[in-house]
């Protein structure tokens, strides 16, 4: 465990309530660390505090620097024998070999974050939850399709389709707003594969409401609905010519 969640409070929770080990870095200011723990000592030294159920280690790697680790699942102050010259506690040589987990979720969270900086840590909060809530849902996702992940970009074009189908509902209600530019609506049919939808046919005026005709020609001058029926063709030329001599 990270030691930004880690405490006595909370390796003391996850076993007693949830029968859960845990094992983490701590932070020199947490106050469950004894003064004894924080003073200068030779390199490569460590002392040990236990409780009934808790096991603090505080290690010296090199000069001027200290690791402080906390343990519900080590009960005892034995050193890695593999560790050769550097003496250290098992504990530490266990948590190195396990915490694997948490660099690969942030560097998966890292390769496509949703975070922006905010000063409000609530926000920030939330970014974090669901750069995870992400994380999980593609697992769970190829866990249940059986998908193993031999091809590549499968998270970018997950991340892409769980984008979508959050945005769907909303970017539907915008498609049916006559208030939304025509553009963005035709944008919208786009993103969602739907054909997009020509200007609307009116009724000419000319024609008589039994033929039913619907057209999409209007008048260039007054812009009134006409057919083909009651239209008739002139060319550029001769309609610059028109415009000229009427002014």
């Amino acid at each position: 465990m990270d030691n930004f969640f880690m405490s006595f409070e909370t390796a003391k929770n996850l076993l007693q309530n949830h029968k859960l080990t845990a094992v983490g870095t701590l932070r020199s200011n947490k106050a469950c660390l004894p003064p004894q723990f924080k003073v200068r000592r030779e390199e490569k030294s460590s002392i040990f505090g236990f409780q009934k159920d808790i096991t603090i280690v505080s290690y010296i790697p090199k000069p001027r620097k200290c690791v402080h680790m906390m343990s519900s699942l080590h009960h005892d102050d034995e050193v890695d024998p593999e560790s050769g010259t550097q003496r250290k506690p098992s504990i530490i040589t266990f948590y190195n070999m396990t915490k694997s987990g948490v660099d690969v979720v942030d560097k998966l969270s890292r390769t496509y974050d949703v975070s922006r900086n905010s000063k409000r840590w609530s926000l920030t909060l939330f970014f974090s939850l669901l750069n995870h809530a992400n994380i999980n849902s593609f697992i769970v996702h190829m866990f249940n399709n059986e998908i193993k992940r031999k091809k590549s970009n499968i998270r970018k074009n997950f991340i892409k389709r769980l984008g979508l189908s959050l945005l769907e509902d909303h970017i539907r209600k915008r498609k049916d707003n006559p208030h939304v530019p025509q553009d963005i609506r035709r944008r919208v049919h786009q993103i969602l594969n739907e054909e997009v939808p020509g200007p609307p046919r009116k009724q000419p005026r000319s024609c008589f409401r039994n033929k039913d005709r619907k057209t999409l020609n209007a008048c260039f001058k007054c812009n009134v609905a006409i057919c083909k029926e009651h239209a008739n063709l002139i060319c550029q030329n001769c309609t610059n010519l028109d415009n000229k001599w009427s002014r």
